[in-house]
C-alpha cells in the first residue's frame, strides 16, 4: 500500500512539473530584435535595449524584465565566495523602492561563480508587484582583478505571481546578446 501511494505522490509531481514547465513560445508570440539583443514574447511587449543591458516589459508596464550586466574590479576578500558575498551585500543596500521577503543563500552555481535570489515586493493595494532579483557575480580572468556582474529583475502584479513569473522567466530564456562582454551561465545561457 505505502509503495503504489509513493507512486501516485510521484507521478502526481511529475505531471506538474510537466504541467508548469517552461514550453516553446506560444502561436501569439513573436521574436523581437533590437541592438545587440533578440527575445521571444508577446507581439505587444517592447524593449529598451543597450550593449550593458535590456528591459522588456508588457504595455501596462505591470510585468517586466531589467537585465544589467558590466565587468569591474572584484571586490577585495580571501575567496571568491565572500568577495561575491560582499559584493551582494553592497548591491542590496543601494536598492530603494524594493521590500525584501525572502533572501535566498549565495550559491555556487559555476567554476568561481556565485548567484543569490530574493523575493521582493513592491507598491501597495492594487498597484503591488511582486518579483524576483537575482545577482549574479563571477571571476572575469584568474587574476582575482577582474569580476563579473549581473543584476535582472523579474516583477508581476502580486496576484499574478505564479503565473506571471513562468512567463517572464520563459522570455528571459528566450533572450539572446549579441554584443560584446556578457559571458555565458553555468548552463550556457546568457549570464
Amino acid at each position: 500500500m505505502k509503495r503504489s501511494t509513493l507512486s501516485l505522490v510521484l507521478a502526481a509531481l511529475l505531471a506538474a512539473a510537466l504541467l508548469t514547465a517552461s514550453g516553446p513560445a506560444s502561436a501569439r508570440d513573436k521574436v523581437h530584435r533590437c541592438t545587440n539583443w533578440s527575445w521571444t514574447g508577446p507581439s505587444n511587449w517592447s524593449a529598451v535595449c543597450s550593449k550593458q543591458g535590456i528591459s522588456i516589459s508588457s504595455p501596462d508596464g505591470r510585468r517586466g524584465i531589467d537585465w544589467g550586466f558590466s565587468n569591474i574590479f572584484c571586490v577585495a576578500a580571501s575567496s571568491y565566495r565572500q568577495s561575491a558575498a560582499r559584493f551582494i551585500a553592497s548591491q542590496r543596500q543601494s536598492i530603494k523602492g524594493l521590500r525584501f521577503v525572502r533572501k535566498g543563500r549565495l550559491r555556487k552555481v559555476g567554476r568561481n561563480y556565485f548567484r543569490q535570489t530574493i523575493i521582493v515586493t513592491a507598491g501597495r493595494g492594487r498597484r503591488a508587484g511582486k518579483g524576483q532579483l537575482v545577482f549574479d557575480y563571477a571571476a572575469a580572468d584568474t587574476t582575482g582583478q577582474y569580476c563579473y556582474q549581473s543584476s535582472k529583475l523579474f516583477m508581476v502584479p502580486r496576484g499574478d505571481y505564479r503565473r506571471g513569473i513562468r512567463q517572464l522567466l520563459r522570455i528571459y530564456r528566450s533572450t539572446g546578446y549579441f554584443g560584446p562582454g556578457l559571458p555565458k551561465g553555468p548552463n550556457g545561457e546568457p549570464a
